[in-house]
């Protein structure tokens, strides 16, 4: 009964594990998170419960309670509905899923539901593509996982690398300089995760996150700033909004009316950096992968890659962002013959988009030499 019980309380735990891996491995973010502009805002319990409380989320509430006997989605679309007093009994989680079957009035998504049960009861019936099928049929109603098989143990058991509720969209922009074709999707969750409200990478190799949240506050200060408006309060990429950073954002969208677009695409640039850099190259240093997602950046959109170089300067602590933006000064000014923009960075602003294009382009390159 000890043992029962001992395995009971790593399979609850996964969940949160998993949550707290997410937090620690995800280094890849544009925002360290360091600062927060005072207009953030998060979402709330309550949003959580508005987007859970249907049928899409039901289904992902009992989906992670069967595989991973983790009820906490299930009190949530309904408060109390699996006590302490119900987890101590065994197969709890099967018995209580059976239960959520019966309650389903919808014949395709009663059928989902059993299916999803079949696979995890009866492992062996079920293909690598049959399984890649659900996951697809999933994906449409809000629940993105991935099926994976645990070969730790004699039967095979089906297992869920991630499961989340939300949506995801393929990333379709081409890298600026990588050339490679990685698919990537963007995840939108619909509930609150950890992992998602501490950085934009994500720990899985094939997602990206973006927080709408983090463009927007960077896109209001942009068009404060065109508009002349004070932005003394605000924080752009999590730094204080300098002169420097002023003049860069006047510059990159003097005349366009794509604002949010181009900040959208700088966020996606950077992440999918990352992503090639771990998935193709199996790099995973911070201080060079955040250097590379930088250089990356600036040659996409020149002005707006420095006003987030020149944001990462201004953080207080030293960490890789602030490392990386250093080295790449580095680079221009001793490629320059200029090591006077090494104690005054503001200098760098003032180079040709051209040269600052073609000097990006040499230190992208020499960077990759020194990772393959």
């Amino acid at each position: 009964m000890k043992k029962m019980n001992e395995s009971k309380c790593q399979k609850l735990g996964f969940m949160y594990l998993l949550i707290a891996l997410l937090c620690v491995l995800s280094s890849g973010s544009l925002y360290p998170g360091t600062r927060l502009s005072e207009n953030w805002s998060s979402p709330g319990f309550q949003s959580n419960l508005i987007n859970i409380r249907n049928s899409n989320g039901k289904l992902y509430a009992y989906i992670v309670l069967l595989f991973n006997e983790n009820p906490h989605f299930v009190n949530l679309v309904q408060e109390d509905s699996i006590s302490l007093k119900m987890m101590q009994k065994e197969n709890f989680h099967i018995i209580e899923y059976k239960n959520y079957l019966k309650s389903i009035k919808n014949p395709r998504l009663k059928g989902l539901a059993e299916k999803m049960l079949a696979i995890s009861t009866s492992p062996e019936r079920f293909s690598k593509k049959s399984l890649l099928l659900i996951e697809n049929i999933l994906s449409k109603h809000n629940v993105i996982l991935r099926f994976s098989k645990d070969k730790s143990v004699d039967n095979q058991r089906i297992v869920l690398d991630y499961c989340i509720f939300g949506k995801k969209k393929p990333v379709n922009i081409v890298h600026p300089l990588f050339n490679v074709k990685e698919k990537i999707y963007n995840i939108q969750p619909l509930i609150y995760y950890d992992e998602f409200s501490t950085s934009n990478s994500t720990f899985y190799f094939d997602m990206i996150y973006i927080n709408p949240e983090e463009v927007q506050n960077d896109y209001i200060i942009a068009k404060n700033i065109l508009k002349g408006k004070s932005v003394n309060t605000m924080f752009f990429v999590g730094a204080r909004v300098s002169d420097d950073i002023k003049f860069c954002l006047r510059h990159a969208f003097n005349g366009i009316k794509t604002i949010k677009k181009e900040i959208w695409k700088m966020f996606e640039i950077h992440e999918i950096t990352h992503k090639i850099l771990n998935n193709h190259y199996n790099f995973f240093d911070q201080v060079t992968g955040e250097e590379l997602a930088l250089v990356s950046t600036i040659y996409s959109n020149p002005y707006l890659g420095l006003s987030v170089l020149y944001s990462y300067l201004d953080y207080s602590a030293i960490n890789p962002h602030r490392i990386a933006a250093m080295n790449y000064i580095r680079f221009i000014a001793n490629r320059r013959g200029q090591l006077e923009i090494i104690d005054n960075p503001s200098l760098l602003k003032n180079i040709s988009v051209s040269e600052i294009t073609a000097l990006t382009k040499e230190h992208f390159n020499s960077l990759i030499k020194s990772i393959k």
